[in-house]
C-alpha cells in the first residue's frame, strides 16, 4: 500500500468521515504510511481523508519529530475556551497560508491505537493542530475559516488548484 496526499479540492477532503470500529492489520498499515508521509514532508498533523482514505482518523505531531505522534482515532471535542488567531497551512493546499481564529484550549476524547478511550487537554500551537486535523475529518478545510483578509489574498491560488484538479479529472 503507497498512500499520497490528496489535493484540494478533491471530493474526500469535503465529505466527512466514518468512525474506526477496531484497529486490525489494514488500520496498522494506513497509519504507518501516514507516519510516513507526515514525516517526509515535514507535516505537524495528518487526517486520513488527505490520503483519500474517509475515516475518523488523524496523527497529531506538534513537533514535527518521529516518535512524538499521537495516533488519534474517532476524536472529540468536550469543551473549548479562549480564542487565538494563528497562521496556518495543510499539505493538501501547498503553499497556501492564512489566519485562522481556532479555540485557545480544548478537552478532547478519542481512542488511541490500542483503542482505549483517552481524554487530554490541550492548548495554544497543540490545540489548533488537533482542531485542524479534526475539521478534515467533519469534512471542512482550513481555508474556509480563513478570516476574510487572509482568504481574499489566496483567490488565485485556490483557482489555480481548482484548475489543476479539474485538469487531472478530465
Amino acid at each position: 500500500m503507497r498512500l499520497q496526499i490528496v489535493l484540494w479540492p478533491h471530493p474526500v477532503l469535503l465529505r466527512g468521515t466514518e468512525p474506526i470500529e477496531q484497529v486490525d492489520d489494514e488500520l496498522r498499515q494506513v497509519i504507518g504510511e501516514m507516519r510516513r508521509i507526515l514525516f517526509e514532508l515535514r507535516g505537524v498533523g495528518l487526517a486520513a481523508p488527505q490520503v483519500g482514505i474517509a475515516r475518523r482518523l488523524m496523527l497529531v505531531c506538534p513537533t514535527g519529530q518521529p516518535g512524538e505522534e499521537e495516533v488519534v482515532l474517532n476524536p472529540e471535542v468536550l469543551a473549548a475556551e479562549g480564542e487565538e488567531l494563528g497562521e496556518e497551512g495543510c499539505l493538501s493546499f501547498p503553499g497556501i497560508y492564512g489566519d485562522v481564529q481556532r479555540a485557545l484550549r480544548i478537552r478532547v476524547r478519542y481512542r488511541d491505537l490500542d483503542f482505549r478511550e483517552r481524554e487530554m487537554e490541550l492548548e495554544d500551537f497543540v490545540a489548533r493542530v488537533f482542531l485542524h486535523e479534526l475539521d478534515h475529518l467533519d469534512g471542512r478545510v482550513f481555508v474556509d475559516r480563513m478570516v476574510p483578509a487572509s482568504r481574499e489574498k489566496i483567490e488565485r491560488q485556490l483557482d489555480d488548484l481548482r484548475a489543476r484538479y479539474e485538469a487531472q479529472m478530465a
